[in-house]
This record gives C-alpha cells, structure tokens and sequence, in this order.
C-alpha cells in the first residue's frame, strides 16, 4: 500500500509504502503532525519508490473517502501519462495545506436554478454536477456573463486565494453546487455525481498547459467521460452570443 504525504518530501516524491493494510483507498489518515493519503496499491511508477513508511506514532483515518475512487484514478493517470510526480500533479488536485481545507464550510446555494438559454439547448441537470470549461477569464467576463452570472453557478479562478479554492472544493465534494466554471488549471475538482462537461471554443490554445505536468484539457475531459459516464458537449462561443 502506498501513502502521500503532504508534509514530508519522500525520495523523488512524497510516497511511502507501509505494510499497513488497515485503511481503505482514498481515506485521508493524520499521523501525528502530518496528513496522509491513502493511494492504494495502483500507483504510477512503483518501481521508483524506495522508502519504507513506518508510524512513529499513532495513526487515525480522518476523512473516509478523502477521494473518491474516480479523483483517485484521474490522478493516477495524470501522473502517468504525463510521466510527472504525484509532488507535481497532486497541487492541481488539492492544498497541501489539509488543515486549513478540512475547516472551510461549503456554502448553501440558493435554491433558485432556473437557467434560460434562449438560442441554445443545453441540458444542463439541476440534481447533479456539470462542468463549464472556458479558454480563458476574457471570455467569462465579456462574452460569457450573461449566462453565467447567476448566484448559484460556481466560478473558480486560479487566482482566488487559497482559502476560496478550499471553500469551493468544499462545496463541490459535498454537492452544494451544480454548475461549476473553471479554466484549464481548475478542472480538477473532487465531483461527486459528475452529469456533463460543456467545453467551451476546444480548439483554442489554451487548453494545453505548459507547466509540468504538461497535458492537454481535451485529453483530462476524455477521461473524466470514462471516469463518471457523462456527455461531453463541444460548442463554440459564438453559438452562446
């Protein structure tokens, strides 16, 4: 079994392996001073982990199911295909600071949720999660406003401080919203009954991250597909004006 640590820096990586087999997949465990995640035993590139992860001191399970089984298996994939480190790909999926994330209370939505779209068909669930990913803020902000303005979408930017991302992941892990706006950096949310993703002008080169771990938006969006059997619907800006 093998074990993330937000705290410590292992070998190349953050990743133990322990001989301990009491937790489940995805349960988030604090051992002292730091927070563990459990990876299981299918992680990308096993050979590369050397260290031997032995408790100095008592272990508890904090959070059962810290990620889900489909959050876990994107980040296996991501680390992968990529040919990165879980250190590297895991800040796109969570902060580090877990402390901090696990007291952020997710906000209660209105429950007002009519959505109008007058020239296009969109069908969006209000009883689960879609997924609204745009090329850039500029088309969020000029072009795109009217549609999703309302108080009950959720926008997500890179550049919101951390303690509104931990609120944002939240309420979306405890399915307190139901449209989620995000750029390319912030598509990795711990969903919790993913329904649809709406990509946004998906020819523009924005959706390629250049940063390591480098990937392609399409190419997550796939996956997220196969992960929560949800449609993917492709449309052009223009068509939304």
């Amino acid at each position: 079994m093998y074990l993330f640590s937000f705290k410590q820096f292992a070998w190349h990586d953050r990743v133990f392996t322990t001989p301990i087999s009491i937790w489940k997949e995805g349960d988030l465990i604090q051992c002292w001073w730091d927070f563990l995640l459990n990876l299981w035993n299918n992680i990308s590139f096993p050979e590369l982990i050397k260290t031997q992860f032995t408790p100095l001191s008592p272990c508890k399970v904090i959070y059962l199911w810290f990620f889900n089984q489909n959050f876990l298996s994107l980040l296996h994939r991501m680390v992968y295909n990529r040919y990165s480190t879980y250190n590297n790909v895991m800040k796109y999926f969570i902060s580090f600071d877990i402390s901090q994330l696990l007291v952020r209370e997710s906000k209660v939505k209105p429950q007002n949720k009519k959505f109008n779209f007058s020239k296009t068909n969109i069908p969006f669930d209000d009883s689960k999660q879609n997924l609204v990913i745009i090329p850039d803020n500029r088309s969020r902000k000029n072009q795109l406003s009217d549609f999703f303005s309302q108080d009950f979408v959720t926008n997500l930017y890179s550049t919101d401080t951390q303690n509104r991302k931990d609120q944002h992941r939240r309420e979306i892990k405890n399915s307190k919203t139901w449209i989620i706006i995000a750029t390319q950096s912030e598509i990795f949310q711990p969903f919790n009954n993913l329904w649809s993703i709406l990509l946004i002008d998906w020819y523009k080169w924005y959706y390629h991250n250049q940063q390591d771990p480098r990937y392609d938006v399409n190419e997550v969006v796939k996956k997220l597909q196969e992960l929560w059997n949800c449609d993917i619907i492709n449309i052009d800006n223009r068509g939304l004006i």
